[in-house]
């Protein structure tokens, strides 16, 4: 099965998962619920957290202390999660007005074109 790309990162099979119950929960949910929601009891809890860890690492789940262990939440939805990246790759480049432009000239979706135009007319009037 060829690995799911969230945000511009490939996630394996269980990063996936975890991200698909932290998606639907739409709280914040301890390791432990992550891992009772997952509803597969062979896998092991310490994977789990493994691999919590790691989502985290990449940016993906947001993780905070709480009592004495920590919760877990999703940084975003899909979406949301796809503009970060995106801003977080302008904000690498030394210009990335430039790079933006670039990125619009190349489209070749005249729809996307045309809902960028309107989401730009929206945003000049803030």
């Amino acid at each position: 099965m060829p690995r799911r790309v969230v945000a511009g990162r490939k996630v394996g099979d269980l990063e996936s998962e975890i991200l698909d119950v932290l998606w639907s929960a739409g709280t914040w949910l301890t390791g432990r619920e992550v891992w009772e929601r997952l509803g597969d009891e062979s896998r092991a809890y310490t994977t789990v957290m493994t691999v919590l860890g790691r989502l985290v690492d990449k940016s993906l789940v947001e993780r905070v202390e709480e009592g004495k262990g920590h919760v877990y939440r999703a940084a975003g939805d899909p979406d949301e999660l796809t503009a970060q990246a995106i801003r977080s790759l302008l904000s690498a480049t030394a210009h990335p007005r430039v790079a933006l432009a670039h990125f619009v000239e190349d489209l070749d979706d005249p729809e996307l074109v045309a809902e960028l135009a309107t989401a730009m007319k929206r945003a000049r009037r803030r």
